[in-house]
């Protein structure tokens, strides 16, 4: 049985049935539903589920690519926290409200440090610099830099392994890893 408990959810989910394609690890796809969703986490219908702990990416109609790892499941369904950058976050809310008529809170999702901080980052290849973040989260941060890295290049931010994700006028967003890199 899906708890649901809100205890344990950090934003509001609504009931939303969007269809979406979805890879496991290791590299199996197929069809699946949202069940609900919020800025923070999907719940989804799937043949095949995912094990706890597990990266899925996910393509879900309207919404685009999603990815995050497993929380729960259940007979016919698993839950992933999604993990997306701040402003990511945002442009989702907007187009749940749109897509369910229904508001959803953005500022729960993770304590953001918005103040700068210098900090120590270093490439795969071991140069070393030391640059400011900001709009850090426990998933991720802005880097300030007057140079781009490539999307997917490796990182370590104060030693934490991190992945740029995007690009800023001035710099660059990161995603903390869970895993070493």
């Amino acid at each position: 049985m899906y708890e649901k408990s809100s205890d344990r959810r950090r934003s509001r989910r609504v009931a939303l049935k969007l269809r979406g394609r979805y890879m496991l690890s290791d590299g199996y796809e197929s069809h699946c539903e949202t069940l609900d969703i919020s800025t923070t986490g999907v719940r989804i219908h799937a043949d095949v589920l995912a094990d706890i702990g597990e990266r899925v990416i996910a393509y879900i109609d309207d919404l685009g690519r999603i990815e995050g790892d497993t929380v729960r499941r259940g007979d016919d369904w698993f839950v992933m926290e999604i993990r997306i950058t701040r402003g990511r976050i945002d442009r989702i809310a907007q187009k749940l409200r749109e897509l369910s008529g229904v508001s959803l809170e953005t500022t729960m999702v993770a304590p953001i440090l918005t103040e700068k901080r210098t900090a120590k980052l270093q490439l795969a290849f071991g140069q070393v610099y030391a640059l400011e973040v900001s709009d850090e989260t426990s998933f991720g941060a802005k880097v300030h830099a007057d140079f781009r890295l490539l999307h997917g290049a490796k990182l370590t931010i104060d030693g934490r392994p991190a992945i740029v994700v995007g690009d800023e006028p001035d710099g660059f967003l990161v995603e903390y890893s869970r895993r070493p890199l």
